[in-house]
């Protein structure tokens, strides 16, 4: 999160406690918020993929060994 969202963020909630935010600034709002998990998903979803695939063949040698 960058810290200008992290600032835009503060002011909608003060915003939505003072019961002045408009129909326009909640769409933003959410839509900020929405991007922000989309991306923490693509990047999640990257840093999975990147593990390397297990060997069950050296897994079951190491559990004869035992």
């Amino acid at each position: 999160m960058t810290p200008e969202l992290s600032a835009q963020i503060q002011v909608w909630r003060q915003k939505v406690r003072d019961k002045t935010i408009t129909q326009s600034e909640l769409r933003d709002a959410l839509a900020a918020l929405r991007q922000g998990r989309a991306s923490s998903a693509v990047t999640s979803a990257g840093s999975r993929a990147k593990k390397a695939p297990v060997n069950s063949d050296d897994l079951l040698n190491q559990l004869e060994g035992l």
